[in-house]
């Protein structure tokens, strides 16, 4: 995903929502958890910022967010609705990383944009959702997002905190001691996928449970169209064995490569030159792997 180029000839308006698409995709993106629905919300707060009478617009940034925020809790409320029916367990569409800077880098924590959080987030009801995040990742005041959602400040004080206490249940809310972007830890994940390969290709479990948290967990989303794991899968035994058992039955003659996935180390899996899988890490401050999220939805892929 390439970055608008500017041009000096730009109306201002123009230029003002141009300015602003990077931050408006990104929060799109982490509500909806995926691209395509993420362009369509920043497509449809383009429109109406073209339709509005702009002169009475005394904050055009806080004007766009609200009107991008509102329109991504609507999608996400009917989103909700249709994964009631999805086969699987949900996974959001990868983001590869090509070097290219994207719209989703325009103002993030990278920790935020991980498959582990964005999972996570799934816990909260839209507007919490959008309350957390504007908060907690786009830094807005609790004035702002009381314009923005259309509640009072104590009320997005309370669905803030509640946004917490679900997302730090059972364990460490990500993005708070992430180390991302040093040179150790990047040393660090890329030993580690390493070893990973080098276990999964060995085709024996024991050396792939060897680099998995006790309590890891695998998420593996083929929507129904692709085959996968119809249950989260926990525990380090249960992964490894479901791992190795995957790989002896289709794992020869597959192309791997190594690549960035929401901001993790990830591989890409490629069969007659298709990709058929996208697979991501989640590595815990042990620096085992804690979360191995896997999509294989054809669907989420086509962008990839």
């Amino acid at each position: 995903m390439r970055r608008h180029a500017m041009r000096p000839d730009l109306d201002p308006a123009v230029r003002l929502f141009q300015d602003a698409r990077p931050r408006l995709w990104g929060l799109a993106y982490r509500m909806l958890g995926s691209r395509a629905d993420a362009d369509d919300a920043v497509q449809d707060t383009w429109m109406k910022w073209q339709a509005a009478d702009r002169a009475d617009i005394e904050a055009p940034n806080a004007w766009l967010t609200a009107v991008c925020s509102r329109h991504c809790v609507d999608m996400l409320r009917a989103a909700h609705r249709t994964r009631v029916d999805y086969v699987g367990p949900w996974l959001p569409e990868p983001i590869i990383d090509d070097g290219t800077p994207g719209p989703a880098e325009g103002a993030e924590l990278a920790s935020s944009l991980s498959m582990a959080f964005l999972v996570l987030l799934e816990r909260l009801s839209p507007p919490e959702r959008a309350a957390y995040l504007l908060r907690e990742v786009f830094d807005y005041d609790y004035a702002d997002i009381s314009h923005i959602l259309e509640k009072s400040p104590d009320a997005c004080r309370q669905m803030v905190s509640r946004a917490r206490r679900h997302l730090t249940k059972g364990g460490t809310q990500p993005g708070t001691t992430d180390r991302r972007g040093t040179a150790s830890d990047t040393d660090r994940r890329n030993q580690l996928l390493d070893g990973f390969l080098d276990a999964l290709k060995s085709g024996d479990a024991h050396p792939i449970e060897a680099l998995l948290a006790e309590d890891a967990a695998l998420w593996a989303d083929g929507g129904g169209k692709a085959a996968a794991a119809l249950n989260v899968i926990h525990g380090a035994s249960k992964i490894a064995r479901f791992l190795a058992g995957v790989w002896n039955k289709n794992g020869f003659g597959l192309t791997i490569d190594r690549t960035v996935v929401n901001g993790d180390p990830g591989l890409l899996f490629r069969e007659a030159g298709e990709i058929t899988t996208v697979v991501s890490f989640a590595v815990g401050d042990d620096g085992q792997i804690a979360g191995v999220f896997i999509v294989r939805n054809p669907d989420k892929l086509s962008a990839v």
